[in-house]
């Protein structure tokens, strides 16, 4: 695996601002409304494009995000990329505030999209496999914040991490100590795993309404 950042940087601005314009705004436009998440709803996309920014598919969802690292050398034996972003939700401010705040005087359901707090947030996720049939989370670290100060520290706390890392050697040591991890559930395992990378504990799933 050949680990390399990419140029994309977190997104510091923090609102929407302009009004969507030509658009019907219904009740399910807030459907699936996405309270500890980066997933956008209908309307947020809809935002989100009238600001000049295209939403990324995720999951068969949608979502504000940028790649963080990429594999250089398309790796499918032994460590290997899984997924690795940088996430942002923006809220509301100026024209398109007023304008949410009139629609929501006859569709409460809108104040949803109003009480959101603008939100970062990193993840990485390297998964490993080999011909033995091991196979695991090598390094999963998710941190979120409604500081964008904060998660930028993170984010560059993991790149100096992961800048020099030999992959191979940090997968056989994480194999023999397998009996102190494997049979940890999903939270005590992570906590595990970030104090074998020197890193924080996670920090996500922060509930985004004020």
């Amino acid at each position: 695996m050949k680990l390399v950042r990419t140029e994309n940087q977190l997104n510091p601005n923090r609102y929407w601002t302009l009004p969507v314009k030509n658009y019907v705004f219904h009740p399910k436009a807030v459907a699936l409304f996405d309270q500890n998440g980066y997933d956008l709803t209908e309307v947020e996309q809809e935002y989100a494009k009238a600001n000049g920014y295209t939403p990324k598919e995720h999951r068969h969802l949608h979502t504000c995000k940028a790649k963080w690292f990429v594999d250089e050398e398309i790796s499918y034996v032994g460590a290997h990329i899984n997924h690795s972003d940088l996430y942002f939700r923006h809220g509301f401010a100026l024209d398109a505030k007023e304008q949410l705040e009139e629609i929501a005087k006859d569709q409460p359901i809108f104040n949803k999209l109003l009480k959101m707090r603008p939100k970062w947030g990193v993840d990485m996720s390297i998964d490993y496999c080999d011909h033995d049939g091991n196979v695991f989370e090598l390094l999963h670290f998710e941190w979120d914040s409604f500081f964008f100060d904060q998660v930028h520290i993170v984010k560059h706390r993991v790149e100096k991490i992961v800048k020099d890392v030999n992959w191979d050697e940090k997968a056989k040591e994480m194999l023999d100590r397998k009996e102190e991890w494997h049979k940890l559930d999903f939270f005590k395992q992570s906590d595990w795993k970030q104090k074998f990378w020197d890193l924080p504990p996670e920090n996500f799933k922060d509930v985004i309404w004020k």
